[in-house]
């Protein structure tokens, strides 16, 4: 039985998804390829970004991949706090994120581009979401549910 990462293949970054850089510490993030859903990766925070619209892409993955998202996403106790570090710059247009918190359950936040509506989750934070009803939750983050 293939293990988590033999489902995920690097992709390289291309004119029209270029490189993201981490907000939080500079550093370029790897691009994965999670079931045909492009997500970028920072191998030194765990923290990931995704696009507008991939999250919903993640929603809709058979389960197999959502357990390869929990299996790479897990919390780091060496996190700072978001409370601590503040708001940080969108990675692909520097406007300010917003965060996001789920109404059923505070523990689960990530933060969100008002401009390209691009995500961006600490370690932990996707795969938190993805313990529960993941197209659910998300339209009640959203505001849709």
């Amino acid at each position: 039985m293939p293990g988590a990462w033999d489902l995920i293949k690097e992709v390289e970054p291309t004119d029209g998804d270029p490189v993201v850089v981490n907000p939080l510490n500079g550093e370029a993030m790897r691009k994965l390829d999670i079931g045909g859903v492009k997500i970028d990766r920072c191998e030194t925070t765990g923290a990931i970004w995704l696009d507008r619209g991939e999250l919903g892409q993640l929603a809709l993955l058979d389960a197999r991949y959502k357990g390869v998202i929990k299996a790479i996403d897990r919390r780091r106790p060496d996190d700072v706090p978001r409370e601590t570090r503040g708001p940080i710059a969108c990675p692909r247009d520097g406007a300010t994120m917003l965060i996001v918190r789920d109404p059923d359950d505070e523990a689960v936040e990530f933060d969100v581009c008002p401009d390209c509506g691009g995500c961006f989750f600490d370690s932990g934070e996707l795969g938190e979401l993805t313990e529960y009803s993941f197209t659910d939750r998300i339209r009640v983050m959203l505001g849709r549910g």
